[in-house]
């Protein structure tokens, strides 16, 4: 395969009057002027704490199993009541919440221990958000442990419009203990502080001195805090009553999470997620999962590095094509200045992303676009010169870039390994069925007939070869469709299996955007342009339709 070649002149694109403006590049500033104002600095770690209040914790189980005779007589009622409701009409949920603990509990009691604290305060997260990341309350509060956003940035959580910190049950976790820590010291009760980590400091100073008394049972005698805060402290200690001993109250066939096991890896701020997702080989919702605080397309281009989490597998993989991510998914923002007939589909196939991004990067509600507006937009595969601030990015380097990207992601998958993509074969196995192919590589059964040359009831071979089709429903190439023809048995194909096995190996496919040639294409791969015109059976001076897929000759 030929090196690349340095961007193609100007002159040697076909490019409609619309598209000949250049686009500025943006620093990463100057990005976040246009999408926030709320920007802070990362917060530095916690120092470990010194202990205090183990023996209420450690003793917290058995003291409500005694009644009315233990430490919480003044609120064994509601206690019973939680267990009780925990037990019944709330058992669905409760299961659900301890059987996710698996996934955070350890990790989550290593850091409170670190702090200091008794390890069963871990059950507040439990009663606060269920153990999950994604919780968000009327009260605007987030993540597992359910920081509103100020309290959270006092504890150095970073919460702008790219993360949001208090989704992180790790940082999180540091965030609540040293809140936690904080609380008893100005309290020296548990049940005072975790009342104060419901409703706040303050309301409980209040209550505190306005009844001239410190204990919790007392206060809730009183109107003054919400019943809220009076059933909190009994609800946890309902929860973590059951949790220590789910096989005595009902709970013992409860199917715990594993453990998560993430690694973290440095990748360049502003990587897009998708087209990390795709070079390690995982869904880009498992991504997402393992970074719940990332709030957008891609990480922070206002850092320099991000510490991605991933699987051991995919962190593996992540080392091995580091140079794939910095090259593919590094994220370039440009600034584009909208002009007549513009739209914002049309931009999205331009620079390859989509309008939901582009809506939410410029917090567009509207479709329509205004002549005078200037959009902020993602793209990927500019090179190192090409991405300098101030840069003005033409028509021409946009098409490179993106020629670039999809030879690199062509080169990685042969290197690695993948799964098979539009304009590759699939071979079928016993059992398979165009429906079931169709479903399994995300085509339409139609498509994945007609590309084939075979009828919906079409049975297939087994250990035959089917092109999988474009999405769109681009027709394959005359060579492709003569490879697939042998899928339901035939037997009239002039070309035999191996010979088709050969071709496949000295040619690529590339799918045409807007304004490419085939000059531009032909010099891109190193070959002549009559022999890429004879090999799609087309002429020199033929225009290429969007959307087309050419069969490129590698190979003399």
């Amino acid at each position: 395969m030929p090196s690349w070649l340095p961007a193609v002149p100007a002159a040697s694109f076909v490019v409609p009057p619309s598209e000949k403006a250049s686009d500025r590049v943006l620093s990463p500033g100057e990005v976040d002027l246009q999408v926030t104002k709320n920007l802070e600095d990362v917060p530095e770690e916690p120092p470990e704490g010194e202990g205090m209040g183990e023996e209420f914790f450690a003793t917290a189980s058995m003291e409500v199993e005694k009644g009315k005779g233990g430490a919480f007589s003044g609120i064994t009622r509601p206690i019973d009541k939680f267990i009780h409701y925990f037990q019944t009409r709330g058992r669905e949920k409760f299961e659900r919440y301890l059987s996710r603990s698996g996934k955070y509990v350890g990790m989550m009691q290593k850091i409170l221990v670190r702090y200091g604290l008794p390890e069963d305060l871990v059950y507040v997260a439990l009663i606060e958000s269920g153990f999950s990341p994604k919780a968000y309350s009327v009260a605007k509060a987030a993540g597992p442990w359910q920081f509103i956003s100020g309290t959270g940035r006092r504890y150095g959580l970073r919460i702008d419009w790219w993360t949001d910190e208090r989704r992180d049950a790790e940082k999180s976790t540091h965030a609540a203990a040293s809140y936690l820590r904080d609380l008893y010291g100005m309290f020296e009760s548990w049940p005072l502080a975790a009342a104060a980590y419901n409703a706040g400091e303050r309301k409980i100073q209040k209550a505190v001195v306005r009844y001239k008394s410190d204990d919790f049972s007392e206060l809730i005698r009183h109107r003054y805090l919400k019943q809220e805060t009076k059933d909190y402290v009994p609800k946890m200690l309902a929860a973590l009553t059951i949790a220590k001993d789910p096989d005595k109250y009902g709970f013992g066939d409860v199917a715990y999470e594993a453990p998560l096991d993430l690694r973290t890896v440095a990748v360049p701020g502003g990587t897009d997620l998708a087209a990390a997702a795709r070079l390690l080989e995982v869904p880009e919702e498992s991504i997402r999962d393992w970074n719940p605080e990332l709030r957008r397309f891609c990480t922070p281009p206002n850092r320099e590095r991000y510490d991605l989490r991933l699987s051991v597998d995919a962190a593996r993989l992540a080392d091995e094509r580091m140079e794939e991510i910095c090259t593919q998914a590094k994220i370039t923002f440009l600034q584009h200045n909208v002009r007549k007939g513009e739209t914002l589909q049309g931009l999205a196939d331009r620079y390859k992303t989509t309008v939901p991004i582009l809506k939410e990067l410029n917090g567009l509600k509207r479709d329509s676009l205004r002549r005078t507006e200037r959009l902020l937009i993602p793209v990927t595969g500019l090179v190192e010169t090409e991405s300098v601030p101030g840069t003005e990015v033409s028509p021409d380097h946009l098409a490179m870039a993106h020629m670039r990207v999809e030879e690199r992601s062509r080169k990685a998958r042969i290197k690695g390994g993948r799964r098979p993509e539009p304009g590759d074969a699939v071979i079928v196995r016993k059992g398979d069925t165009l429906a079931r192919l169709a479903k399994g590589h995300g085509v339409r059964v139609k498509e994945l007939a007609r590309a084939n040359g075979l009828s919906l009831t079409s049975k297939l071979k087994v250990g035959a070869r089917l092109l999988l089709p474009d999405p769109a429903g681009e027709t394959e190439s005359p060579t492709a469709q003569t490879a697939a023809s042998k899928a339901s048995g035939g037997t009239n194909s002039p070309v035999s299996a191996g010979t088709a096995r050969d071709a496949r190996k000295k040619t690529t496919r590339y799918k045409v955007h807007k304004g490419d040639t085939l000059d531009q294409i032909a010099r891109v791969y190193g070959v002549t342009v009559d022999r890429l015109a004879d090999r799609n059976q087309m002429k020199k001076g033929d225009l290429l339709r969007h959307g087309v897929v050419l069969v490129i000759p590698l190979e003399s």
